[in-house]
């Protein structure tokens, strides 16, 4: 069995167990206190004291907003700073701080709220360790290449050094003073149930006499809830009785007025199952990111639709293909994922050599033929925006019948495609102009299907053996697909060569792909890294290309006021200059530069060949969180008075213009990119739906229905991100749980916090791609988090002491059972080797310890590190503004 030995301070922060209450922080052990102000028995409010300002009418709010004394924006709450919450203004770059639960007003995270300034300028509260979190992690196309993350400079105090700095207007604070859309509040919320009572000895039976039940969020940033119990509570919960602490319910807040201190809330649906387990942990994701209704089942006046789709298609192919240029003569592939079903992209290459160019051909699935404004199916797509891609399935944005058959370019099958068309210059890499790129509709056949892995082995010149080959057909040879996959690996190696050194952005994403093929329960059995070889970034630079030329088009042509583009704003620009004076000024790395996307390349690769793999990924997150913000859609064009001007620039990839045309089956901007691109083919320049059963020119979307749906699409797009981040989180829990020994591997220190209430050492794993915070705690201030042990036979031992050493190092001060003592020093970005254990907790999660020189483990995972990451960088004390503030990850926008 696991020990916990009692060696001084607990390295990992107390996670709140079942039963726990966010406020009160109180443990599984203990039953939570009654909340007070909560009671509906006098809903007058008669005899009740306000907890709360009431609401302001909406007739003065719509007199305050025009006249500019309220503002309109989306509430965000802190995740490690619960107290504090920041609303963007809505079509402006201003942002204010809302502090406290009385300016919040009874607004929860993601309610669209009215706000009045009430303090302009810097404050002891404002000026301390938060930042705004930004709607910005992780982008999932893998075209795009740069993923982005929460950005949160934080860590040591700094005080303004001049009279000038104190004056500046860095921050506005405001409070709340009317609910514009109730976003966050109408959803459902996933809380855990508990008794509303306080007693000595834990008891999570819920009593005859009892009136309320305690709803706790497993969102944190949500507010404790209170659940009346009546008849249909009791029924469902199965009450009076035991309620279950790890069981996941949803439910929608009911009522909040100003005389109750938490919201009365109510059921909204059945239990999703019990916190842990892979179904409910799938249904938990899905609610919490408003993507439930995805995983329903296609209307049946859908399906029959589709049906109706599919036999016209087979029935009038060759007529529509005599409308079309013919390439089913050309030898055109696909390179995908092994797994993949829709396959909306294939390729083909003609060598130029007379030219000493190649053209090449891009084709993707004609979605657009099929799916028509106007349709019930196009309806579905719309509503849905995006495909959401969970562990071992698939939430398709369109019916199989669409997506994995008519749509999909399977190989040895003719298929209706739109294509680009553009020639390379062998000896660059370079984008020819003359001829220019050129598109059309089209009609081809797929000779082969690779996967990544064998088009690697290809580039590697590794010899597939005959029975392992993919099929190719059509009287092509397999020779012929080996030769034009090499010459496109040798022409996009230069392309790619030239793009990041003219100025484009790439940083490396690390993802864990779970191993559940061989799974009976879906209990991942394994995992490996997700590759990205040169087959990948072939194909990569191969779909950017097709992007970049199509969004070119579409901005200098008729209609660039309804084409839809994707931009990606540069970071924000104070804390890019943060992280730039950290790692200049504290850290003495002299030549990190964040001035441009190109720059911080250069600063990348530079760590990277001077300190080692793990410091690299490590100063790539960090940069990933240092005000980068999220690629977008938008409708490009003219905008109207009051509307925020949008630049097309993309700042990662270094483009003018950008936009998504190759994933049409999987995203619905590509089909919107896809009417107008086919309506400047056709001519055809007025917006609109076809008449019933017209034939013809593509109908496209007016500008101002353009706009409604990009922001759907993008809210989709990062609801969808999320989504798959909190299961892929979940699941690795669950991966740890299933195993009979504790996850040993290698931290980086990100950022030292020595505040005395929640202080600690943010790691992040590089080799995972996760981050966590090992907590410094005293035995006496609080007990260690309970570990799910599920009988490990191992030992956790925690270090006899901690001491800082300055801003920069803390020195950890370890015992043997036998007495002998180590001093061990961390500084910033010491690579240092952790343990990773599973917690017994909701949300499900997992803690970081650090592990003792005398453990049997620590010799093998410090084996891994060389000199360099094993030491870090040495603090440089200084004085100066701004400088000396660290990085902290520990923020959740």
């Amino acid at each position: 069995m696991a020990k916990l030995l009692s060696c001084g301070r607990p390295a990992m922060a107390r996670k709140r167990r079942p039963g726990a209450c966010d406020t009160c922080g109180r443990g599984a052990g203990t039953q939570a206190k009654p909340i007070s102000g909560t009671s509906a028995a006098s809903s007058s409010g008669i005899g009740r004291r306000k907890v709360f300002e009431p609401h302001l009418d909406q007739a003065t709010v719509d007199a305050g907003l025009a006249s500019g004394v309220f503002l309109s924006g989306t509430l965000r709450v802190s995740g490690s700073k619960l107290s504090m919450a920041w609303v963007r203004v809505e079509g402006k770059d201003r942002e204010f701080i809302v502090r406290g639960s009385k300016n919040r007003n009874r607004a929860v995270h993601g309610d669209v709220v009215i706000v009045q300034p009430v303090l302009l300028g810097r404050t002891e509260d404002s000026s301390s360790d938060e930042e705004p979190p930004k709607a910005a992690i992780n982008d999932s196309d893998s075209e795009e290449e740069v993923v982005f993350a929460k950005p949160h400079l934080a860590g040591g105090k700094a005080e303004p050094s001049s009279s000038k700095a104190a004056a500046e207007p860095d921050v506005q604070m405001a409070k709340v003073v009317a609910i514009g859309q109730k976003k966050g509040q109408g959803r459902a919320i996933v809380c855990t149930l508990h008794p509303d009572r306080h007693k000595k000895e834990a008891d999570p039976r819920v009593l005859k006499e009892d009136t309320w039940i305690q709803a706790i969020p497993t969102d944190k940033r949500l507010p404790t809830m209170l659940l009346q119990i009546n008849q249909v509570t009791s029924k469902a919960l199965k009450i009076p009785g035991k309620l279950d602490p790890f069981q996941l319910w949803p439910l929608q807040v009911a009522k909040w007025d100003e005389f109750s201190k938490h919201p009365l809330a109510k059921l909204h649906g059945q239990c999703l199952g019990r916190a842990g387990s892979l179904e409910a942990e799938e249904r938990h994701a899905l609610l919490a990111n408003e993507l439930d209704d995805h995983d329903v089942d296609f209307p049946d006046e859908e399906l029959n639709e589709v049906d109706e789709i599919v036999k016209k298609a087979r029935e009038s192919f060759e007529e529509e293909a005599k409308q079309r240029m013919d390439l089913r003569h050309m030898r055109i592939f696909t390179i995908d994922p092994a797994t993949a079903k829709d396959l909306d992209d294939a390729i083909h290459v003609d060598d130029l050599p007379a030219k000493n160019q190649i053209e090449v051909g891009v084709h993707i699935a004609d979605v657009g033929h099929f799916l028509k404004l106007g349709t019930v199916t196009d309806s579905e797509a719309q509503r849905r925006s995006t495909s959401v891609y969970l562990i071992g399935r698939v939430l398709p944005m369109l019916p199989h019948g669409l997506c994995n058959h008519l749509c999909s370019l399977n190989p040895n099958e003719p298929k209706l495609s739109f294509s680009a068309f553009f020639r390379l210059c062998k000896r660059t890499g370079q984008l020819i102009q003359d001829p220019p790129p050129w598109f059309a509709k089209t009609t081809i056949c797929s000779q082969c299907r690779l996967n990544y892995d064998q088009a690697q082995e290809v580039i590697d010149d590794t010899e597939i053996p005959e029975e392992k080959r993919p099929p190719v057909h059509n009287d092509f040879t397999w020779q012929q697909i080996k030769d034009d996959i090499k010459l496109l690996y040798d022409v996009c190696g230069k392309v790619r060569s030239g793009r990041l050194n003219g100025g484009a952005l790439t940083i490396s994403k690390t993802k864990m792909i779970f191993h559940t093929m061989d799974s009976e329960d879906g209990i991942p059995t394994g995992y490996h890294l997700e590759s990205h070889s040169a087959s990948h970034w072939v194909i990569e630079e191969l779909m950017l290309l097709a992007n970049r030329c199509v969004a070119t088009r579409l901005a200098h042509s008729e209609l660039s006021d309804v084409a839809v583009l994707r931009n990606h704003k540069p970071p924000d620009r104070k804390k890019a200059e943060t992280l730039q004076k950290l790692m200049r000024e504290r850290l003495g790395i002299k030549d990190f530069d964040m001035s441009s996307a190109n720059a911080i390349y250069r600063s990348c690769q530079a760590i990277y060949e001077t300190h080692g793999h793990m410091l690299g990924l490590c100063v790539e997150m960090m940069i990933m969180r240092a005000g980068m913000q999220q690629a977008q859609y938008f409708v490009y064009g003219t905008e109207e008075e009051g509307e925020e001007e949008q630049c097309p620039h993309h700042f990662a990839l270094n483009f003018d213009y950008y936009t998504h045309f190759t994933s049409p089956i999987r995203r619905y901007p590509d089909v919107m990119v896809h009417r107008v691109l086919c309506a400047l083919l056709d001519r055809q320049l007025e917006p609109g739906e076809g008449a019933d059963g017209e034939e013809g020119p593509a109908f496209f979307q007016t500008r101002e229905d353009a706009k409604l749906r990009v922001t759907v699409c993008n809210d989709k797009k990062l609801n969808s991100r999320r989504c798959q981040e909190q299961l892929d989180r979940a699941v690795f829990c669950i991966f740890l749980r299933s195993r009979k020994s504790w996850f040993y591997t290698v931290g980086t220190v990100l950022a030292l916090n020595r505040s005395a209430k929640d202080g600690g050492i943010s790691v992040y794993c590089s080799q995972l791609g996760r981050e966590s915070k090992v907590a410094l705690r005293s035995a006496e201030e609080e007990n260690p988090v309970e570990l799910f042990m599920n009988g490990v036979d191992d030992q956790l031992m925690m270090p006899d002491s901690w001491e800082w050493q300055g801003r920069g190092a803390v020195q950890l001060t370890w015992q043997s059972p036998e007495g002998e003592s180590q001093i061990q020093t961390l500084q910033m970005l010491s690579c240092v080797p952790i343990v990773i254990i599973p917690t017994n907790s909701v949300p499900i999660d997992y803690a970081l310890f650090f592990v003792s020189p005398f453990h049997k483990k620590f010799q093998e995972v410090k084996d891994g590190i060389n000199v360099t990451e094993n030491d870090g960088f040495s603090w440089i004390e200084e004085d100066e503004e701004g400088v000396d503030t660290c990085y902290d990850g520990q923020e959740q926008g």
